[in-house]
């Protein structure tokens, strides 16, 4: 298989220049890197990274409910120039979008809402479409309603509940997606369905708890929990992952076919064991909340946020064919900890993904806001590339998004200008953008408006469900 398919701190910029001369990593330029604000969220609850659609713009979802809205859909100018709200969710559409969205290739944006609507008990979540202009909103499918719960108390239905990661298009041009719960065990599955909202088809039901319902975390035979997105292989499977379940409840690597059949298990992350002053340990990692990243190079990458030898997470690397699990990082606190968003394939070949927490400041204090870090895909050269302090957003989640060579974009869940989370630009050659950081007030220098319904939300929601059981 050919294709799976800081501030300015003269220590940290010698090593940067170090890792431009040898790796090139995301730019040639010898300069700073930089962090800016292209959107400061105000109270809202950004759990994904964006999606850039046709006309450049960045696109994504904010998922906290009020009484008025389920949560909506924006579009930001790459350059901060302007921010309006696409679409806001009626509480008759669904609630929560906490997964980002896909861009179809027929230039539609596509996505799902992790509950359905506010009226109505034991509701699921659902699968929706917008045209980049705002028009045309449609949901094109609601997941059944519950009508019982497992052992744990995870909803019971036929084709999944509670849809919280971005879609995928396969090669065959359906939808792919997972669901955290539901289904006929109340695990979760894999589904599929054409993009007219037709045809769905549950591709996997994970397995029913077979652990004790006084053991904690619960068992299964093959996962639980997937809420990452999934990624399609040039062998004709899709490869995703479990975040919890599994023998030793750890989670779990697995593939399956377009078709639903051949499903497999392919990585069973080993049981933690309680540490006596600090985390829970094990060798190869815990929690895979994110989904895997198709390396080009016949392997797999991801990261756990849970376990490793330090008890912080790790990043990992898996060969599907030979089957060989590889640990490449483990992650310590200082330079990171608890990653749970996808890993990006840089433009140069090199991973780039974020930690929840960790980090630290100039005088080496822990900030302990999370991080943005670079790893080589043979597991060398690992490089915390920023520490969030708050200013510019802290607590990074969701997969980055890299738009030239020196150049991510990704969000915050919290901290910013508002502290309600950011949309932010990181350049390692030490441009900037001037983004909008008014708080829902009035325009401030270089920004553009800011749409009513931002000011509308209230809390946060998608990441601490996510972690809700780490």
């Amino acid at each position: 298989m050919s294709s799976m398919s800081r501030p300015h701190v003269p220590a940290v910029a010698r090593h940067l220049l170090l890792v431009l001369a040898t790796v090139p990593a995301l730019a040639l330029a010898q300069s700073s890197p930089a962090i800016s604000t292209i959107v400061a969220f105000s109270n809202s609850a950004v759990n994904a990274g964006p999606v850039r659609g046709p006309d450049g713009a960045l696109y994504g979802t904010t998922s906290t409910v009020t009484a008025v809205t389920g949560g909506l859909i924006y579009r930001a100018a790459a350059d901060g120039s302007s921010v309006r709200t696409l679409y806001q969710l009626k509480l008759t559409d669904g609630l929560n979008p906490l997964g980002g969205l896909l861009l179809g290739s027929d230039g539609l944006l596509y996505g799902t809402t992790s509950s359905g609507t506010a009226a109505e008990s034991a509701t699921t979540g659902t699968v929706f479409r917008i045209a980049p202009d705002g028009s045309g909103f449609t949901i094109l499918h609601r997941f059944q309603r519950y009508t019982g719960v497992n052992v744990v108390g995870s909803p019971i239905n036929n084709d999944g509940a509670n849809p919280e990661s971005e879609l995928v298009e396969g090669s065959d041009g359906y939808l792919y997606g997972v669901a955290r719960a539901g289904g006929p065990n109340g695990t979760g599955v894999v589904y599929k369905l054409q993009r007219d909202g037709t045809g769905l088809t549950v591709l996997h039901a994970f397995g029913p708890v077979t652990s004790d319902v006084t053991v904690y975390p619960p068992r299964n035979a093959d996962g639980a929990e997937p809420s990452g997105r999934l990624v399609e292989g040039a062998d004709g499977y899709f490869y995703g992952t479990a975040s919890s379940g599994g023998e030793n409840a750890s989670g779990t690597v697995f593939r399956v076919r377009f078709d639903g059949t051949d499903f497999q298990t392919l990585h069973v992350f080993s049981a933690l064991t309680a540490g006596t002053t600090g985390p829970s340990t094990n060798t190869d990692g815990a929690r895979p909340i994110a989904g895997v990243t198709d390396g080009q190079d016949g392997r797999l990458y991801g990261v756990a946020s849970l376990g490793g030898s330090l008890g912080y997470g790790t990043v990992f690397a898996l060969d599907p064919v030979g089957g060989v699990f590889t640990p490449l990082h483990q992650f310590n606190g200082n330079l990171g900890s608890g990653p749970t968003g996808e890993l990006l394939l840089a433009q140069n070949g090199s991973l780039i993904g974020t930690t929840t927490a960790g980090g630290t400041n100039a005088s080496g204090n822990l900030l302990n806001a999370g991080t943005i870090f670079s790893i080589a895909r043979d597991g060398t050269g690992f490089t915390s590339l920023h520490s969030f302090d708050g200013s510019k957003g802290a607590v990074p989640t969701g997969q980055l998004l890299q738009l030239g060579p020196s150049t991510i974009v990704g969000v915050t869940t919290s901290g910013g200008r508002c502290s309600q989370g950011t949309l932010y630009n990181f350049s390692l050659t030490g441009a900037t953008v001037d983004g909008n950081t008014s708080c829902g007030q009035k325009k401030n220098k270089g920004s553009g408006s800011t749409g009513p319904a931002i000011l509308l939300l209230l809390g946060t929601l998608g990441l601490l469900r996510r972690l809700r059981s780490s």
